[in-house]
């Protein structure tokens, strides 16, 4: 409780020296605008900030579906084939390594403007960590636990149900929380490229039209979709993975 007041203090001191910081030293609202004008900009366009944030939000969750279903599916080949692990790993983590704002033009060429680019941007920044969390939940589990499995009667598919999965729950959880602003990253990046839809496209008309205050109320509607995302997680956490020693000393 000391913590949350402590920093909900430190935020409110924070907006109001940025309040009154920007008008006692003259910057220009195209510069820098007050938080109020923000604000007030973000009511004026609430209509506009929700439509083009729900464009974002699809591309968004549609690409993190997917990098979380190859994910696990990929962890579960190798998972089971252990040999393709040292052949998967490497390729994945080099191509990983490809800044994706240089593959983001030649997604736009090959599929155009619509949301196909935004949804594979997403799925791309989003894929790795997850297909990485899911290979070491899924394989990396004490290897007494799963012969006690197997002595109480356990089939191969009972063992996945009941071990591998619960094990590497915690191991999903953790890794969308990474990979959820990595979609979003993607989707906005994707949306900067090309198209005329999203809260990205919202920015760059903020930005030609030198309308700042838009920009950054764009950039609070942003935040404010991270962190209802981040609560769902952790509202599953807490819901469904109460038995994590984290979650036990809450």
């Amino acid at each position: 409780m000391k913590k949350t007041a402590l920093i909900v203090s430190g935020l409110a001191a924070l907006l109001v020296a940025w309040e009154y910081g920007v008008g006692f030293a003259g910057v220009p609202e195209y510069l820098l605008p007050k938080p109020s004008v923000v604000v007030s900009k973000f009511a004026d366009t609430l209509g506009v900030q929700m439509t083009e944030l729900g464009v974002t939000a699809a591309t968004t969750l549609l690409g993190l579906a997917l990098a979380l279903g190859t994910g696990i599916l990929l962890a579960l080949v190798v998972t089971y084939i252990e040999p393709l692990r040292a052949i998967f790993l490497p390729i994945f983590a080099a191509f990983n390594g490809i800044p994706k704002i240089a593959v983001a033009p030649l997604l736009v060429t090959w599929f155009g403007l619509g949301a196909e680019p935004k949804v594979l941007l997403a799925f791309l920044l989003g894929f790795f960590p997850l297909f990485v969390n899911a290979a070491t939940g899924l394989a990396e589990i004490e290897p007494d636990i799963l012969d006690l499995a197997r002595l109480s009667g356990g089939t191969e598919l009972r063992l996945f149900y009941k071990v591998r999965l619960m094990h590497a729950l915690p191991y999903l959880v953790d890794a969308l929380k990474v990979a959820f602003p990595l979609a979003l990253a993607g989707s906005i990046v994707g949306e900067f490229i090309g198209g005329n839809r999203g809260v990205g496209y919202l920015i760059l008309s903020g930005q030609f039209n030198l309308d700042t205050p838009l920009v950054f109320a764009s950039l609070l509607s942003i935040t404010l979709f991270t962190t209802a995302g981040m609560g769902v997680l952790i509202l599953f956490e807490n819901l469904f993975l109460g038995w994590r020693p984290s979650r036990r000393r809450i």
